[in-house]
């Protein structure tokens, strides 16, 4: 269970995600547009976990043969979790992914020269494209994509379906997952229904924070991640 809502949390910081709720975020309408938005990937996510779980499921009732996860992939994962930890919250691992972004910025501006005889100015991200039309059918349309299922969503899957779980039990975790990856949805839009005003205050400071701290955001869910995984694999693997 515990793992479960560290990958719900973790989608909830899904870089594509988080993108497309930040950009909602400082449109015109913005708690129109993220309504739509929230309800296009809701549907979308939850019904694709739905199936997927009767995909996997030995039964109807999704009850699962019992058997225990590979501690192999458990330690494994805990290897990735702390590599990742340490890559987003050490100065040595910012400075490592601000070269990674430079090498890449200059292959793409190499290409560029090659293929144009001179840089091209640096297009948004589709979803920016995308979503500075505000419409509320774009908006509904980018929610049901960018919520398709990702890793952190895959992996609670799979623990769902290995938890002999029934019908009902499965169901519901996949609904509290869902209401925790869209929390940075679901709080600006009740925020916006109680009080408008301070709610966009609100949130435009919270944009800022986000910036600045997000990848230690992303730092702490990679250790308890780590730690949960660690901790299952080695028990796994002495019982």
């Amino acid at each position: 269970m515990l793992q479960i809502i560290l990958y719900a949390v973790g989608s909830a910081f899904f870089p594509s995600l988080l993108a497309g709720v930040s950009i909602i975020l400082t449109r015109d309408r913005p708690a129109t547009l993220l309504l739509a938005f929230y309800i296009g990937g809701m549907v979308i996510s939850i019904s694709v976990g739905v199936i997927l779980l009767e995909v996997v499921g030995s039964n109807p009732d999704f009850g699962a043969s019992g058997s225990k996860s590979s501690p192999v992939f458990q330690i494994g994962a805990a290897i990735f979790a702390f590599a990742l930890a340490w890559l987003t919250g050490s100065k040595r691992g910012h400075a490592t992914i601000d070269h990674w972004r430079h090498k890449r910025k200059s292959r793409k501006e190499a290409r560029e020269l090659k293929k144009h005889g001179e840089v091209q100015a640096a297009k948004d991200p589709w979803a920016v494209r995308v979503l500075d039309r505000g419409s509320v059918l774009v908006a509904l349309v980018a929610g049901m994509i960018l919520a398709v299922p990702g890793a952190f969503y895959l992996f609670a899957l799979a623990d769902i379906a290995k938890g002999n779980y029934s019908a009902t039990e499965a169901i519901s975790l996949v609904l509290v997952f869902n209401l925790i990856m869209f929390v940075l949805a679901e709080v600006p839009l009740i925020g916006y229904w109680l009080n408008p005003e301070k709610t966009q205050d609100r949130v435009e400071r919270f944009s800022t924070w986000l910036e600045s701290h997000g990848l230690r955001v992303i730092s702490i869910f990679a250790v308890l991640w780590g730690i949960s995984s660690l901790g299952k694999g080695v028990s796994d693997l002495l019982g």
